[in-house]
C-alpha cells in the first residue's frame, strides 16, 4: 500500500514555482537522468535534497486537530462519484481519482480547494481523510515541491515535481528513492524499480 501511495500523490498536484528558484540551476532540470553518469546525478540529487529539506521534515501530531473539519468528507457521496466518473473539477476542488492496478475500484479520491492550493486532502472510498499534502510553491508553474502525510502526523514521502513527466522521490528522512520519468521510477543505477498506471 505504501509504494501505491508513493506515486499517488504525484497526480493530483498543479504545477507551482518558486520565485527565488529563478537563479538556481535545478530550476531548469530536463529529464536526461538515465544518460547522466554517477557523479551528475549525485549532483543533481544534493541540489534538489538541499531545496526539499532545507527544514527537517518532522511529526506533525496535531494534523486531527488541524483538519478536524476535514477528517470526513462531508460531501462523500457526491465527490467520490465525481472522481469516479473522471472529473477534473467538482464544486469548487481539484479532484483525481486513484484506482487498483486493474482499475475496477476505486480506493482513494484527493481533493484540493481551489482556494487553497498549498494542500491535498487524499479520502478512502467511505469518505475518511487517510493523507495530507503540504505543497511549496504558487501555481502553475514548476518546479515545487510536496511533503505528504499520514493524517497521524507521520510523514510519508517527499516530492519534487520538475515537470508533469519527471519528480524526484524522497524518504521523509531524506533518502533518495528514485526519479519518475512518466510511468516508471528509476534508481540510481537506471532500473526501473516500481511502474504507475498513470501520471
Amino acid at each position: 500500500m505504501f509504494k501505491k501511495f508513493l506515486f499517488a500523490l504525484c497526480i493530483l498536484l498543479s504545477p507551482a514555482v518558486f520565485a527565488n528558484y529563478n537563479d538556481i540551476y535545478v530550476a531548469n532540470i530536463q529529464y536526461d537522468w538515465i544518460d547522466k553518469n554517477a557523479l551528475a546525478k549525485e549532483a543533481m540529487i544534493n541540489e534538489v535534497h538541499d531545496i526539499v529539506f532545507e527544514k527537517p521534515v518532522e511529526l506533525k501530531p496535531d494534523l486531527k486537530t488541524l483538519f478536524a473539519d476535514r477528517l470526513k468528507d462531508k460531501n462523500h457521496m457526491e465527490n467520490y462519484m465525481a472522481a469516479s466518473a473522471g472529473y477534473e473539477e467538482f464544486k469548487g476542488n481539484n479532484i483525481s481519482a486513484f484506482y487498483y492496478k486493474k482499475m475496477a475500484h476505486l480506493y482513494m479520491y484527493a481533493l484540493q480547494d481551489k482556494t487553497d492550493l498549498t494542500k491535498s486532502y487524499y479520502y478512502d472510498a467511505m469518505g475518511n481523510l487517510r493523507y495530507v499534502d503540504f505543497i511549496e510553491g504558487e501555481y502553475p508553474d514548476f518546479p515545487y515541491y510536496s511533503i505528504q502525510y499520514r493524517i497521524t502526523g507521520k510523514p510519508v514521502s517527499a516530492i519534487y515535481f520538475v515537470s508533469k513527466d519527471c519528480q524526484y522521490l524522497f524518504k521523509p528522512d531524506g533518502t533518495f528513492e528514485g526519479v519518475w520519468y512518466k510511468h516508471k521510477l528509476y534508481n540510481k543505477k537506471n532500473k526501473v524499480i516500481l511502474t504507475r498506471t498513470t501520471y
